[in-house]
Protein backbone atom coordinates (compact mmCIF):
# COMPACT_ATOMS: atom_id res chain seq x y z
CA UNK A 1 0.00 0.00 0.00
CA UNK A 2 2.24 2.83 -1.33
CA UNK A 3 1.52 6.48 0.28
CA UNK A 4 -0.72 8.46 0.41
CA UNK A 5 -2.80 5.67 1.97
CA UNK A 6 -6.12 5.38 1.62
CA UNK A 7 -8.99 6.78 4.31
CA UNK A 8 -11.40 4.60 5.17
CA UNK A 9 -15.27 5.26 4.64
CA UNK A 10 -17.25 6.12 7.26
CA UNK A 11 -18.18 3.09 9.25
CA UNK A 12 -22.34 2.85 8.50
CA UNK A 13 -25.16 3.65 10.94
CA UNK A 14 -26.49 6.62 12.68
CA UNK A 15 -24.86 8.62 15.00
CA UNK A 16 -27.22 8.55 18.18
CA UNK A 17 -27.11 4.61 18.13
CA UNK A 18 -24.75 3.99 20.74
CA UNK A 19 -24.26 0.55 18.92
CA UNK A 20 -23.07 1.93 15.53
CA UNK A 21 -21.57 5.16 16.71
CA UNK A 22 -18.33 2.82 18.24
CA UNK A 23 -17.08 1.68 14.45
CA UNK A 24 -17.94 5.37 13.58
CA UNK A 25 -15.86 6.74 15.98
CA UNK A 26 -13.68 4.68 15.39
CA UNK A 27 -13.38 5.40 11.73
CA UNK A 28 -12.99 8.82 12.36
CA UNK A 29 -10.25 8.41 14.61
CA UNK A 30 -8.08 6.35 12.72
CA UNK A 31 -8.28 8.49 9.44
CA UNK A 32 -6.75 10.89 11.62
CA UNK A 33 -4.06 9.17 11.61
CA UNK A 34 -4.08 8.00 8.25
CA UNK A 35 -3.71 11.75 7.45
CA UNK A 36 -1.23 12.65 10.01
CA UNK A 37 0.77 9.82 8.73
CA UNK A 38 0.34 10.77 4.89
CA UNK A 39 1.36 14.19 5.69
CA UNK A 40 4.58 12.93 7.29
CA UNK A 41 5.31 11.02 4.09
CA UNK A 42 4.52 14.02 1.89
CA UNK A 43 6.43 16.49 3.78
CA UNK A 44 9.59 15.19 5.13
CA UNK A 45 11.27 15.42 1.55
CA UNK A 46 10.48 19.50 1.51
CA UNK A 47 11.30 20.06 5.05
CA UNK A 48 14.47 23.25 4.98
CA UNK A 49 16.72 23.57 7.63
CA UNK A 50 14.81 26.43 9.40
CA UNK A 51 11.45 23.94 9.20
CA UNK A 52 13.38 20.84 10.84
CA UNK A 53 12.36 21.57 14.79
CA UNK A 54 8.78 22.38 13.94
CA UNK A 55 8.10 19.44 11.79
CA UNK A 56 9.92 17.02 14.39
CA UNK A 57 7.04 18.33 16.77
CA UNK A 58 4.59 17.49 14.40
CA UNK A 59 5.67 13.80 14.16
CA UNK A 60 6.23 13.45 17.70
CA UNK A 61 2.76 14.91 18.63
CA UNK A 62 0.89 12.86 15.96
CA UNK A 63 2.98 9.92 17.53
CA UNK A 64 2.01 10.72 20.99
CA UNK A 65 -1.86 10.81 19.66
CA UNK A 66 -1.38 7.10 18.20
CA UNK A 67 0.24 5.91 21.53
CA UNK A 68 -2.74 7.50 23.52
CA UNK A 69 -5.23 5.43 21.64
CA UNK A 70 -3.43 2.53 21.60
CA UNK A 71 -3.04 2.69 24.90
CA UNK A 72 -6.44 3.25 26.11
CA UNK A 73 -7.40 0.84 23.60
CA UNK A 74 -5.60 -1.83 25.63
CA UNK A 75 -6.21 -0.98 28.82
CA UNK A 76 -9.22 -0.20 28.73
CA UNK A 77 -11.38 -0.58 25.41
CA UNK A 78 -10.18 -4.22 24.55
CA UNK A 79 -10.56 -5.93 28.13
CA UNK A 80 -14.32 -4.19 28.60
CA UNK A 81 -15.10 -5.99 24.96
CA UNK A 82 -13.68 -9.13 26.00
CA UNK A 83 -15.47 -9.12 29.02
CA UNK A 84 -18.93 -10.11 27.22
CA UNK A 85 -17.63 -10.68 23.87
CA UNK A 86 -15.63 -13.78 25.15
CA UNK A 87 -11.59 -14.43 25.78
CA UNK A 88 -9.21 -13.04 22.61
CA UNK A 89 -12.54 -11.43 20.83
CA UNK A 90 -9.63 -8.31 20.47
CA UNK A 91 -6.65 -10.79 19.81
CA UNK A 92 -6.28 -10.02 16.52
CA UNK A 93 -6.27 -6.18 17.49
CA UNK A 94 -3.74 -6.88 20.20
CA UNK A 95 -1.91 -8.46 17.59
CA UNK A 96 -1.38 -6.26 14.97
CA UNK A 97 -0.55 -3.68 17.39
CA UNK A 98 2.85 -5.63 18.14
CA UNK A 99 3.10 -6.10 14.60
CA UNK A 100 3.85 -2.16 14.19
CA UNK A 101 4.57 -1.03 17.14
CA UNK A 102 8.55 -1.69 17.22
CA UNK A 103 8.42 0.36 13.92
CA UNK A 104 6.38 2.93 15.33
CA UNK A 105 8.69 3.36 18.64
CA UNK A 106 11.89 3.19 16.89
CA UNK A 107 11.08 6.43 14.68
CA UNK A 108 9.37 7.90 17.62
CA UNK A 109 12.80 7.78 19.41
CA UNK A 110 14.63 8.94 16.33
CA UNK A 111 12.23 12.04 16.11
CA UNK A 112 12.39 12.89 19.75
CA UNK A 113 16.56 12.72 19.54
CA UNK A 114 15.84 15.65 16.54
CA UNK A 115 13.37 17.60 18.12
CA UNK A 116 16.07 17.28 21.24
CA UNK A 117 19.04 18.09 19.25
CA UNK A 118 20.45 15.06 19.79
CA UNK A 119 20.36 13.71 16.19
CA UNK A 120 20.62 15.34 12.45
CA UNK A 121 17.43 15.45 10.43
CA UNK A 122 17.56 12.74 7.54
CA UNK A 123 14.43 12.32 5.76
CA UNK A 124 15.30 9.61 3.60
CA UNK A 125 15.75 7.67 6.89
CA UNK A 126 12.67 9.43 8.33
CA UNK A 127 11.03 7.35 4.92
CA UNK A 128 12.74 4.46 6.03
CA UNK A 129 11.88 4.19 9.27
CA UNK A 130 8.33 5.10 8.63
CA UNK A 131 8.59 2.42 5.95
CA UNK A 132 9.00 -0.01 8.36
CA UNK A 133 5.50 -0.40 9.73
CA UNK A 134 3.13 1.87 8.17
CA UNK A 135 1.97 -0.70 5.71
CA UNK A 136 1.08 -3.12 8.76
CA UNK A 137 -0.42 0.12 10.41
CA UNK A 138 -2.68 1.27 8.38
CA UNK A 139 -3.60 -2.35 7.82
CA UNK A 140 -4.68 -2.53 11.15
CA UNK A 141 -6.45 1.01 11.01
CA UNK A 142 -8.79 -0.32 8.26
CA UNK A 143 -9.16 -3.98 9.95
CA UNK A 144 -9.80 -3.31 13.43
CA UNK A 145 -13.39 -1.83 12.41
CA UNK A 146 -15.08 -5.20 11.59
CA UNK A 147 -14.51 -6.33 15.24
CA UNK A 148 -16.55 -3.54 17.23
CA UNK A 149 -19.29 -3.31 14.28
CA UNK A 150 -22.43 -2.65 15.08
CA UNK A 151 -24.34 -6.31 15.35
CA UNK A 152 -21.02 -7.52 17.23
CA UNK A 153 -22.01 -4.40 20.07
CA UNK A 154 -25.51 -5.24 19.60
CA UNK A 155 -25.05 -8.92 20.66
CA UNK A 156 -22.79 -8.53 23.52
CA UNK A 157 -23.96 -5.13 25.48
CA UNK A 158 -26.85 -3.54 26.79
CA UNK A 159 -27.39 0.42 26.08
CA UNK A 160 -26.65 1.23 30.02
CA UNK A 161 -23.15 -1.09 29.23
CA UNK A 162 -21.92 0.85 26.62
CA UNK A 163 -23.26 4.35 27.99
CA UNK A 164 -20.96 3.51 31.05
CA UNK A 165 -17.79 2.59 29.23
CA UNK A 166 -18.18 5.34 26.79
CA UNK A 167 -18.32 7.65 30.38
CA UNK A 168 -15.23 5.94 31.99
CA UNK A 169 -13.71 6.55 28.23
CA UNK A 170 -14.55 9.85 28.26
CA UNK A 171 -12.97 10.62 31.81
CA UNK A 172 -9.64 8.79 31.14
CA UNK A 173 -9.25 10.57 27.81
CA UNK A 174 -9.67 13.98 29.75
CA UNK A 175 -7.08 12.87 32.43
CA UNK A 176 -4.62 11.85 30.35
CA UNK A 177 -4.92 13.17 26.56
CA UNK A 178 -2.35 16.73 26.26
CA UNK A 179 -4.77 19.75 25.90
CA UNK A 180 -1.85 21.70 23.83
CA UNK A 181 -0.52 19.24 21.89
CA UNK A 182 -2.50 15.67 20.87
CA UNK A 183 -6.28 17.19 21.03
CA UNK A 184 -5.05 20.82 19.02
CA UNK A 185 -3.79 17.92 16.20
CA UNK A 186 -6.42 15.86 16.30
CA UNK A 187 -8.70 19.05 15.66
CA UNK A 188 -6.41 19.84 12.64
CA UNK A 189 -6.41 16.16 11.59
CA UNK A 190 -10.48 15.73 11.69
CA UNK A 191 -12.66 16.55 8.34
CA UNK A 192 -15.21 18.25 10.48
CA UNK A 193 -17.68 17.85 7.17
CA UNK A 194 -17.61 14.29 8.02
CA UNK A 195 -18.74 14.16 11.56
CA UNK A 196 -19.24 18.04 13.12
CA UNK A 197 -20.34 16.05 16.31
CA UNK A 198 -16.51 14.99 16.79
CA UNK A 199 -14.68 14.50 19.47
CA UNK A 200 -17.45 14.41 21.56
CA UNK A 201 -16.09 16.04 24.10
CA UNK A 202 -17.29 19.02 26.67
CA UNK A 203 -17.83 22.00 24.46
CA UNK A 204 -15.85 23.93 27.66
CA UNK A 205 -12.70 21.58 26.69
CA UNK A 206 -13.18 22.08 23.02
CA UNK A 207 -13.35 25.85 23.43
CA UNK A 208 -10.09 25.96 25.48
CA UNK A 209 -8.00 23.84 22.95
CA UNK A 210 -9.41 26.24 19.48
CA UNK A 211 -9.29 29.57 21.76
CA UNK A 212 -6.73 28.85 24.71
CA UNK A 213 -3.08 30.45 24.82
CA UNK A 214 -0.41 27.57 24.90
CA UNK A 215 2.41 27.85 27.34
CA UNK A 216 6.38 28.27 26.24
CA UNK A 217 6.57 25.28 29.01
CA UNK A 218 4.23 22.95 27.14
CA UNK A 219 6.87 23.23 23.94
CA UNK A 220 4.28 25.06 22.03
CA UNK A 221 6.49 28.00 21.11
CA UNK A 222 7.52 26.94 18.00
Amino acid sequence: MPAPFALLQRAPGNWDDIYDRQAIEMSISHNMFIRGINAVYLQTPKIRKHEVKAFAFFCNSLFMMIRHHHTIEEELLFPFFESKMGPNAMGQNLEQHHQFQEGLDDLERYIKKVLGGQAVYDGSLVIKKLDSFADDMVKHLHDELSTIESSRMRAAFTEKELEDAVHVLKKRVLKDVSLTIVLPLGLILHDKSTAPQFPPLPKFVLWLVRHGKPKPDFRNDL
